[in-house]
Parts: structure tokens; C-alpha cells; sequence
């Protein structure tokens, strides 16, 4: 397990102690506790990922769900030197949001989805609203803290993307080119460290930023 792993699961508490006011905000404190728990579960449960095909078929479903977020998370809080951060951070988020409403709208529209009277109803003006930026290409655009491009992590959400949809099976592929094929394992803990290093970085600067809102306003 990485060193910036555990510092982020030792301020689980403190970053659930949080009383984001934007939403923006409230997404990254939501998404980084889960990220805890998902990440916590594959480094305690999955340590054979190299040679368990078991292990890899659940850990690889896990850790494409938090490379999802981990993409819009960094992409709504990436700097930017022609805007103010935050206002940036706010528009980056409703854009993103749009996405949801979209995918929610689609959802209740399925005409064999039994049981919708059980759901929130969408907003009519919601299948109008525009899409927002595909996964791909929020990963050639932004960076993170160091400046390092992040469309390489593309790959590791493509292939664990795969794996979710039960394609990695030995007899798929060995019907399919008709000899014993290999399909790659993904290197877990590096992508952890990488997401726990970019979420400490988040989380404290939303935490000095509410130090100095508190301290501006006594």
C-alpha cells in the first residue's frame, strides 16, 4: 500500500468532517471517501492480481469505477491561468452534471424499466441540455500537480472497461484467434498511489481555502 494512500485514508475522518459549501466541493468529499473504501478493499483484498485470475476480474471492475471519477474529479479542479479556480471548478462541475441529468433521463425512458413510479422524475428540459466533454477527451487536455499529462491512465480505464463487461474470459479469446492468448492484468497500486497523491493535493486546498474563508469572516 502507498505512503499517499495511507496518508489520505488517516484523514478519512477529517475529510468527512468537511462542510463543503459549493458543489463542486461536495462531489470531490463525496467521491474521495469512496475512493478510501473502494481503494482500501482492492489493497486489502486483491494482493495476487499478477497471478489470480479471480482476483483480477473483481479488482479490475472496481478500479475502473474509481478512474471515472478520478478523471472528472481532476478535470473540474485542474488550474487554470485564464479563470479564477473556483468559477472554473463551478462551470467544469454543471457541465459534467449535465452528463448525469442526461444519463438519468435516458434511464426513465427505457419503456420496459418496470417500477419508475419508484424513482425521481426527471426534468423534461433535461434531454436538451448539451453533452458534455467525452472521458477521452478530458484526458488529453488537463494535468496534474506536476504537470504531467494523465491521457496515459486512458489505457488502464480502457482495459479495466473491458474486464467490467466480462470480456477477458480464456475461451473468448482463445475462440476468437483461435490459440491460447494473454490478456494484461493492470498494476494496481500505482494507479491508488496516483489518485490518493492528486485527492491530497484537492483536499488541501479546499481545506485552506476554508480556513481562509473562516478567519476573512470571524
Amino acid at each position: 500500500m502507498s505512503q499517499e494512500f495511507v496518508t489520505l485514508k488517516n484523514l478519512a475522518t477529517e475529510i468527512q468532517n468537511l462542510a463543503p459549501i459549493t458543489d463542486h466541493d461536495k462531489f470531490f468529499k463525496e467521491e474521495a471517501l469512496r475512493f478510501i473504501s473502494i481503494g482500501g478493499t482492492i489493497e486489502a483484498s486483491f494482493p495476487n492480481v499478477d497471478t489470480s485470475i479471480d482476483e483480477r476480474i473483481i479488482s479490475h471492475i472496481l478500479i475502473r469505477s474509481v478512474i471515472e471519477n478520478f478523471f472528472k474529479i481532476v478535470y473540474i479542479f485542474e488550474d487554470s491561468e485564464d479563470s479564477e479556480d473556483c468559477a472554473q471548478s463551478a462551470v467544469r462541475f454543471d457541465a459534467l452534471l449535465n452528463g448525469f441529468k442526461k444519463d438519468y433521463t435516458k434511464l426513465l425512458n427505457e419503456p420496459d424499466l418496470p417500477m419508475k413510479d419508484k424513482l425521481e422524475p426527471a426534468d423534461s428540459a433535461w434531454a436538451n441540455l448539451p453533452s458534455p466533454m467525452d472521458l477521452r477527451s478530458m484526458m488529453t487536455q488537463i494535468r496534474n500537480e506536476q504537470g504531467t499529462k494523465l491521457d496515459y491512465i486512458y489505457f488502464i480505464y480502457r482495459i479495466s472497461s473491458f474486464d467490467t463487461h466480462g470480456n477477458s474470459l480464456k475461451s473468448l479469446f482463445d475462440a476468437s484467434f483461435n490459440k491460447q492468448c494473454n490478456f494484461p492484468f493492470l498494476k494496481i497500486d500505482p494507479v491508488l498511489k496516483l489518485i490518493a497523491d492528486q485527492y491530497l493535493v484537492i483536499f488541501n486546498r479546499i481545506k485552506q481555502e476554508a480556513e481562509q474563508a473562516a478567519s476573512s469572516n470571524p
